[in-house]
């Protein structure tokens, strides 16, 4: 078995079981409605998911910063056994980092929730404690690989030592990049992209892959 070390988590359909980060912000500021519309226009391939995101960032202009943590567990849905995998990889000396296309405010709720080394996540404005509507960095999946370069490089790691652990298209350029791939709870997209398919409730399902 190849020694790991580090292990690079998606977020949304990943970590967040029921919804993704962008959708939960909608939610949280009363625009279930419109954002569904603007998901059906993107699974019509009318826009890409990069273009969703900006337009329904304008879903939640004035939506208060405060109420994302507020208000996470009673409307987000984690996958099973998160601090669990976090800790045995630890106990490995492996290290964890979150890369996602979200908000990286809603990844820093799951930041202070479990020890990750490292949270990556597109910027969203805020002013006055409010999120404006506006996206000054969006990651998209060429950024989650930047990311991912970035803390290899600051960590002396070399690619082929990260595990990378997604279920979307998004994340098909850090699978590429790194030593392997674990596909979990996967969109058909990922077929053939990945080293390892996996239907799960639990994290930890993916430790053998990682540790043997």
């Amino acid at each position: 078995m190849e020694k790991y070390k580090a292990v690079c988590f998606d977020m949304d359909g990943t970590l967040i079981t029921n919804t993704n980060s962008v959708e939960y912000l909608c939610l949280l500021n009363g625009r279930e409605k419109e954002v569904r519309e603007i998901e059906i226009r993107e699974e019509q391939n009318e826009m890409t998911w990069i273009e969703a995101d900006y337009v329904k960032a304008k879903l939640f202009t004035g939506l208060e910063i405060k109420r994302v943590e507020d208000e996470f567990q009673e409307y987000i849905k984690l996958i099973g056994n998160i601090e669990k995998t976090l800790e045995e990889l630890r106990n490995n000396n492996i290290r964890s980092i979150l890369v996602t296309a979200g908000p990286i405010q809603v990844a820093k709720v799951l930041g202070k929730m479990f020890k990750f080394d490292r949270i990556y996540g597109s910027s969203y404005e805020v002013k006055n404690g409010l999120l404006t509507g506006e996206i000054l960095e969006h990651l998209g999946d060429s950024g989650k690989v930047d990311s991912l370069n970035k803390f290899c490089s600051e960590n002396n790691i070399e690619l082929e030592e990260v595990v990378a652990i997604g279920d979307s298209a998004s994340d098909i350029k850090v699978f590429e990049k790194s030593g392997k791939s674990i596909a979990i709870n996967y969109s058909d997209k990922l077929i053939g992209k990945a080293d390892v398919y996996m239907q799960t409730n639990d994290l930890f399902d993916v430790i053998k892959h990682i540790i043997g």
